[in-house]
């Protein structure tokens, strides 16, 4: 009889260890989902939809595009950025896109790698908010820079601290490349924790 009781209570503790796991990661999702906003302000471009779509434990948050980069003839093949039942958050990579005028094709700020690092860096924040995080979250950054001079890299890296100011500065990687997409010469990803 002792030894069915021992086991009764060792299945009965294993059960809720497990549904203490289950209503722990359901309270978490539904906290971090409760933080994603209906939308998003983004300099040149103004208020911008979010929207969410499940993808297993994931949230896939996407910026409406159209407000972004314009009209394109053909579907954006990735969401904005993953939002884990963690928290951690994973921003695809961003380019300097210039806020789109009336019927015009999507273009790079001009000017070089400081106001293409900048206006990359305003989407990627723009992305964070939508996933009811902010750029202090930011945990690791990617960097990739065509033509990895010292003068281009001087100007990336100014626009980069400029645009952090007197907040803390995530880990971060830079890579020189041969190209990336549109002609741009900067491009960003990042993970931050929500």
């Amino acid at each position: 009889v002792g030894n069915i009781y021992m086991r009764a209570l060792f299945a009965a503790t294993t059960a809720g260890f497990a549904a203490a796991l289950v209503l722990r990661s359901w309270l978490r999702r539904t906290i971090l989902l409760r933080r994603i906003p209906d939308s998003v302000e983004l300099e040149g471009c103004g208020v911008v939809a979010v929207s969410t779509q499940s993808c297993g434990s994931n949230t896939l948050v996407t910026l409406d595009w159209s407000k972004v980069f314009g009209t394109l003839p053909f579907k954006i093949p990735f969401c904005s950025a993953v939002l884990t039942e963690d928290g951690t958050i994973y921003v695809s990579g961003s380019i300097g896109l210039a806020p789109p005028y009336s019927g015009g094709p999507p273009s790079i700020v001009p000017g070089g790698p400081k106001p293409e690092m900048l206006r990359t860096m305003q989407i990627v924040e723009a992305c964070l908010k939508a996933c009811g995080a902010d750029v202090q979250d930011i945990t690791m950054a990617h960097c990739y820079l065509v033509d990895n001079t010292k003068e281009r890299f001087g100007e990336m890296n100014a626009a980069y601290l400029e645009f952090f100011g007197t907040r803390p500065l995530p880990a971060r990687i830079t890579v020189g490349c041969s190209a990336l997409a549109l002609g741009s010469c900067v491009e960003v990803d990042v993970i931050a924790k929500a």
